[in-house]
């Protein structure tokens, strides 16, 4: 009876120390986790702009690049709408430079919608907006590494949905002047003047200022 007593109790012992173990091994897989999230955390752009403004097509010359060499570090939301309005629930749009830049619009969101590769996003957009209309949306996307079904997107209640959505994230920061760039969700008129003028030089500035680079990094030297 003795030797079963003791049995039980290192039985006990054993199971006591495993389960210690595989909290410890939670905990320690928590951490590399959480020190992982860190590493990897970017900073937040949401880039507000319109498929026929002359001044959104200006700051692609800036975004292609940039976003070329420092995508890793960013985390980009591409917003088609700019000073754009709905009525009758998405029946009817406006937009500043006429009914083609409203087609514009909601083609580059089915396509953006499309993916959530970010590099891509930015390739197909770059593409559009050197374009002369919406018409070599196909080509862009394909261009990108992109396949689907614009014009099904474009002409369906998919495509209203998605510039309804546009409207709402631009209403957010209610822009005044169109390109306007975002970091983190607040909008900062200092960042912009600078963005607009060195849109790098502002990135790196940020990176740098929220300890987002490596320690040592050679970017954005």
């Amino acid at each position: 009876m003795g030797s079963v007593h003791v049995n039980i109790i290192l039985t006990v012992l054993l199971i006591f120390l495993v389960w210690q173990a595989i909290k410890y091994h939670q905990s320690l897989l928590r951490k590399i986790c959480r020190h992982s999230h860190f590493q990897l955390k970017q900073l937040h752009i949401t880039l507000l702009y319109e498929s026929l403004c002359p001044d959104s097509r200006n700051f692609m010359h800036q975004l292609g690049p940039v976003h070329e060499e420092l995508q890793q570090y960013m985390d980009i939301q591409l917003v088609p709408f700019g000073k754009s309005r709905s009525e009758q629930s998405g029946a009817i749009f406006h937009c500043q430079h006429g009914p083609a830049e409203c087609e514009g619009n909601r083609v580059q969101s089915c396509v953006i919608s499309s993916t959530a590769n970010q590099s891509a996003q930015v390739k197909f957009v770059v593409c559009q907006m050197f374009a002369l209309d919406s018409s070599r949306a196909d080509q862009c996307a394909s261009e990108a590494g992109l396949r689907t079904d614009v014009d099904h997107c474009a002409d369906s209640e998919t495509g209203t949905k998605l510039q309804l959505q546009a409207e709402l994230v631009t209403k957010l920061y209610q822009p005044s002047f169109i390109p306007t760039i975002v970091y983190n969700g607040v909008f900062n008129q200092q960042l912009q003047d600078h963005s607009l003028r060195d849109f790098r030089g502002t990135v790196c500035h940020l990176l740098r200022q929220q300890n987002l680079l490596p320690s040592g990094s050679p970017v954005c030297q």
